[in-house]
């Protein structure tokens, strides 16, 4: 009797968690659908805190991150790297979801302009893929093509004048105090008072 009460009992908590789940999620995808991809990202947050391990959550997650990176350009390097983490997590927990695998690869080759660590990953993403998977021909073409196109003398210098607005973002995000003048040789002067 005890044990059929304590079922009982736990069976709303369990209900209102998955339903918790299902309507930030749901909410989530409204917004992305919106276009309001910073309140979809927090949704979808809200969503992993009910369960941790939803692979959708942090696909869309990650889809959201990757817009609002596109959105602020050159100035992504946040959401770009917020984006990479979640678009893997989907795909570590669902390895069964081609379509997550296709777009952590494909949005790791777009980054490659401006990350060699995003080529390295789609490489070993390439290198995990048995040669009879029906991507793995598109995955080949694809990095063969971004790898050539990355290593041209035309990517190194973008990359270097991408690199100029990036190091002015972060140092404008830097507070003042880190700012404050050093000797040539020496540590931080106090500051004034």
């Amino acid at each position: 009797m005890k044990y059929y009460l304590a079922i009982l009992i736990l069976l709303p908590v369990r209900g209102s968690e998955a339903a918790g789940h299902g309507s930030e999620f749901a909410t989530g995808r409204a917004y992305y659908t919106e276009g309001d991809f910073k309140k979809a990202a927090a949704h979808f947050q809200l969503a992993l805190k009910v369960n941790p391990n939803d692979a959708e959550s942090y696909y869309w997650m990650g889809m959201s991150y990757q817009v609002l990176g596109d959105i602020a350009f050159p100035f992504a390097g946040r959401y770009t790297s917020k984006a990479c983490v979640y678009l893997t997590r989907a795909t570590e927990l669902a390895p069964g979801r081609l379509d997550y695998r296709r777009e952590l690869f494909d949005f790791l080759l777009d980054s490659a302009g401006s990350s060699r660590a995003a080529l390295r990953q789609a490489e070993d993403l390439l290198r995990a893929v048995p040669e009879p998977d029906p991507d793995y021909s598109y995955m080949r073409q694809r990095f063969e093509r971004e790898r050539r196109a990355n290593g041209s003398a035309d990517a190194r210098l973008g990359r270097l004048f991408l690199a100029i607005p990036r190091v002015t973002y972060r140092l404008a995000d830097l507070p003042a105090s880190a700012l404050s003048s050093r000797g040539p040789a020496g540590p931080r002067t106090p500051p004034e008072r």
